[in-house]
């Protein structure tokens, strides 16, 4: 990579001087690009290098941890009223998750949904979540539906923010050489 020396003077007056800018930045743009397919060519090779053992190893922990709850239920006297057993090489037993809702068999949500409605107590438990159609809103004003001064009466406006940018266009740009990241 090539390092440049920061501007002296960052203040771009003449065009040239801009034209010599962009320069620059199509520049670093493509060492950028290089030293990101570099890197993903490595991290790919990274992970085709453990993917198999790793799954390998996966799978023979699942398999063990099976085997491993098996004996822990067949055994529950090891466990006398505790939830877990001390090992010399670990722990093993079992965890009481946090409670959640779960629709009974043959019987879906919007099913529970629809009882719920129907049953004086159910409506405590059905959410409404309000929120602002924004999209709605700009599409709106932008068919000329609703009108700028209606929607600031109720506090919001309509804005399109600029951004700079430079594109480099990097076919255009001379061939580099990339230094290995250090």
């Amino acid at each position: 990579m090539n390092h440049r020396r920061p501007l002296k003077n960052p203040a771009v007056k003449t065009h040239a001087q801009m034209e010599t800018l962009v320069r620059e930045i199509a520049g670093l743009k493509l060492d950028e690009k290089l030293l990101l397919a570099g890197m993903d060519r490595e991290l790919r090779a990274a992970r085709d290098r453990y993917e198999s053992r790793l799954l390998a190893l996966e799978r023979l922990l699942a398999e063990k941890t099976g085997m491993a709850r098996a004996w822990a239920k067949a055994n529950p006297a090891a466990f006398g009223r505790r939830r877990s057993v001390d090992f010399g090489h670990g722990v093993a037993g079992f965890r009481t998750g946090p409670p959640r809702l779960k629709a009974i068999a043959r019987c879906k949500w919007d099913r529970v949904l629809r009882s719920l409605r129907g049953l004086d107590w159910g409506t405590a438990y059905i959410r409404v979540k309000e929120e602002i159609n924004k999209e709605q809103i700009i599409a709106d004003v932008g068919a000329g539906k609703l009108a700028e001064g209606d929607l600031r009466q109720a506090g919001a406006r309509v804005v399109r923010e600029e951004s700079f940018f430079v594109e480099p266009k990097l076919a255009r740009v001379e061939p580099r050489e990339v230094a290995e990241a250090a």
